[in-house]
């Protein structure tokens, strides 16, 4: 059956109480599908408080999509690395090393504040359902023309086939083609505001940098923000 609104909701990054709000006057019900683009935790103050708002959002909202973002996918990585898994600084896709670890890449990049809603020091401390949860996390999701991705997507490439970098980490993806949308998040708009462009639906809007966080219908292009 189709969703009566499609709403997805731009990068979170620790702000809970705008997500508390958001969700309150978006208001969702059971003929809803929500899609969260990812980049629920780091440099906000309430990490941990988003993940367990949104393992108890899926617990009434089963069908719910969750995104993962990069900021997930180096606390998994950090988590990997420290029990003894190594793994490549995406810095380096750029020509470039920025970072000795990847605990130190999640740590310089809001990684301090997460763990510090937490209460721990160790990314190893952080409760195993709140791992599961970011590890249950997706790449993509699609539903006719609207694609669904956190950073971007190659052009012409199939999304089977599509590089994990991009997914997570590309900036300025291109638009959609013959009717297709990209909905993404990962690079914040410079306004606050979201971008609603000709196939591609740009949904951070800096919640961390004191700008809001947006929620958006993308049948309708109705929006919310906080």
């Amino acid at each position: 059956m189709k969703p009566k609104r499609i709403i997805a909701i731009g990068d979170i990054h620790g702000e809970l109480d705008k997500l508390n709000l958001l969700l309150d006057w978006v208001s969702p019900t059971e003929d809803d599908q929500l899609v969260f683009l990812g980049d629920y935790i780091d440099r906000g103050r309430s990490s941990c408080g988003v993940i367990e708002r949104l393992l108890s959002f899926r617990q009434g909202f089963p069908t719910t999509i969750f995104l993962r973002g990069n900021h997930e996918q180096m606390l998994l990585d950090a988590l990997e690395e420290e029990k003894g898994k190594t793994h490549t600084d995406p810095s380096e896709r750029k020509g470039l090393r920025l970072y000795n670890s990847t605990l130190e890449m999640f740590l310089g990049n809001g990684g301090k504040e997460t763990l510090h809603s937490y209460g721990v020091i160790s990314v190893e401390d952080i409760p195993e359902d709140h791992i599961d949860f970011m590890a249950s996390t997706t790449s993509w999701w699609v539903y006719e023309n609207f694609t669904f991705v956190h950073a971007g997507l190659e052009p012409n490439v199939p999304l089977e086939e599509q590089d994990q970098f991009t997914l997570l980490w590309a900036r300025n993806s291109p638009p959609g083609k013959n009717g297709k949308i990209h909905v993404v998040g990962h690079t914040p708009t410079p306004d606050g505001e979201p971008r609603l462009e000709a196939g591609l639906y740009s949904l951070d809007t800096g919640a961390v940098y004191g700008r809001s966080l947006t929620a958006c219908d993308v049948l309708t292009k109705e929006v919310w923000q906080i």
